[in-house]
């Protein structure tokens, strides 16, 4: 960002280096305004270099902060985005009638529901025996099959009746909206 205001600021110098003597200089007297030009070329240079340099540092500014406030889509390094368990794990794992599941996320980082939508953040929802997936934009219901970890937690305990069941681990953002497919992962469990 630095090296782009300086490269930036040398560009605006230069030019208004080599536009300066053909520039006019304008001063206001009450309500007219009079225009003329000007008679010393190291003034025009002068004036024309720090009305440039304000206006590049005023654009490098303007374009800094933009870059600070736009939030860029999160992508996790190997380009595999998603979900997954943590515990339980593999193929139809074995589990008590009350269990802790464990979960993490790539490419996307943890947030509350509560700090609001930001781009490339999210919370985690567990669906019992439900879809495989939610799909993208569609809301997370709020019932007995869907829990929500709009706190950003990383686990939390589940409690199902024995036999087999689906867990379905669903990212979505601040507004409970799923993030698809590419952010879901299913598996099975056998409850004892």
């Amino acid at each position: 960002l630095v090296d782009m205001f300086a490269t930036t600021l040398t560009t605006h110098t230069a030019r208004a280096r080599v536009q300066a003597p053909t520039r006019a200089r304008t001063h206001s007297h009450a309500d007219a305004r009079v225009v003329r030009a000007s008679s010393t070329p190291s003034r025009a240079v002068h004036a024309a270099d720090s009305t440039t340099r304000r206006r590049a540092l005023a654009s490098t500014a303007s374009l800094a902060l933009a870059l600070v406030m736009t939030p860029a889509n999160a992508h996790a390094k190997d380009g595999k985005n998603g979900v997954y368990f943590i515990e339980p794990r593999g193929d139809n794992p074995v589990v008590g009638q009350e269990f802790v599941a464990k979960f993490g996320v790539k490419g996307y980082e943890l947030a509350p529901a509560s700090a609001g939508l930001q781009e490339g953040t999210g919370h985690h929802h567990l669906i019992i025996d439900g879809p495989a997936f939610v799909e993208k934009g569609q809301e997370i219901p709020f019932d007995d099959t869907h829990l929500h970890f709009g706190k950003a937690q990383k686990e939390g305990t589940v409690k199902l009746s024995p036999g087999e069941h689906t867990l379905t681990l669903q990212f979505a953002d601040a507004k409970h909206r799923s993030f698809g497919k590419k952010f879901a992962k299913r598996i099975t469990v056998v409850v004892e």
